[in-house]
Parts: structure tokens; sequence; C-alpha cells
């Protein structure tokens, strides 16, 4: 009895698996054949019918440039899925895979006109920095000019100075020389006066 159960058990296993295996082939297959296609720009408006042939009704007209979707093909006929969820018939040879020309242009002139508009901002933008730029050139030429005037002030500063250090030692040792000389007369004065006497 147990293996008739854990026999039963695998060809359920086996089936589930199946099973899954179909679904997701199915399922793949169906998004494969689901392909957007556009309504040709050879036409400016196009019936879409309740079957694939001219007796049938017409139950809608598209306009060139209107996304369906391919559901499936029968003859000179493809049955496509429309924005609102109907699903019609309408002759292949009003389907393109591309966009109409005309739909294609205007995307493409208007994308133009924003990557011109973006040029003329960058150009604009780039004569504004170029003119800082030039700006900031000058101001730094004028500062280094500063600061070479800075280090020439400075190194004259240090020169006098060191020069006022040296002269007012001179003049102390020349103070000091005259005093010393000065007050050597004196004592030699004094000491023969004490001797006239």
């Amino acid at each position: 009895m147990p293996n008739f159960r854990r026999g039963l058990q695998k060809t359920k296993r086996y089936w589930l698996i199946g099973l899954v295996l179909f679904l997701s082939n199915l399922l793949l297959s169906a998004k494969i054949q689901a392909k957007t296609l556009y309504v040709s720009d050879t036409t400016l408006t196009a019936n879409v019918r309740t079957g694939p042939s001219f007796e049938n009704r017409i139950i809608a007209m598209l306009q060139s440039g209107t996304k369906v979707t391919l559901v499936r093909e029968e003859g000179g006929w493809s049955e496509v899925a429309l924005a609102d969820g109907r699903r019609a018939w309408i002759l292949k040879n009003y389907l393109s895979d591309r966009p109409p020309w005309r739909e294609t242009a205007q995307k493409l002139t208007a994308e133009n006109q924003s990557l011109q508009s973006q040029v003329a901002s960058l150009e604009q933008s780039k004569q504004t920095l170029s003119h800082e730029n030039k700006k900031l050139m000058t101001e730094l030429q004028d500062r280094s000019q500063k600061l070479d005037q800075l280090e020439k002030a400075n190194k004259n500063m240090k020169t006098s100075y060191n020069l006022r250090w040296f002269l007012g030692g001179a003049g102390v040792l020349f103070a000091g020389w005259i005093l010393g000389f000065w007050m050597g007369r004196m004592r030699r004065r004094s000491y023969s006066e004490r001797y006239r006497l």
C-alpha cells in the first residue's frame, strides 16, 4: 500500500509539473504573438470590422499612427486589440511595425528644437563663464602684481630696519667713544690741575 501511495504522489507531481510547463509555454507564446503595430501612414483613416471580410460591419475608423496589438492573422486580415479593449479586424496592408513618418518627423523636430535650445543655453553659459574667467584672470594678475610690490616693500623695509639697527649701534659706539675720549680729557685736565697746585 505505501508503494501505491508513493506512485500516486509521483504521478500527481509529474502531472503538476507538466501542467505548469504547458501553461508557461502557452503564456510565453501569447506574449511573443502580442505585437504592437501602427495604422500605416499610407491612409488617413482605416476601417476596422467585426470579422475578416468586407461584408462584416465597420465598428471604428482608426487614424494614421494609432497603436494596436496584433492578436492573430488570417488571410489578408489581422485581428487586433484596440486601446479600449475591443477586438476588431483590419486589412494587413493598413498596418506597419513602425510609427508613421509624419509622427516620427514631428517627434524628431521637437527633439531637435529642444536640443537647439539646450545648445543655445550652453553657449550662453560658456560665454558667461568665459567672461568670468577673463575677469578672474585680470584680478589674479592684479593681485600678483600687488604681491610683488608688497614683497619688494617688505624687502626694502627689512633692509631699512637692519640699516637703522646698524646705524643705531654704530651711533651708540661712536657716542661711547666720544664720551670716553671726552671723559679721558676731562680726567687728564683734572689730574693736571691737581698737580699744578
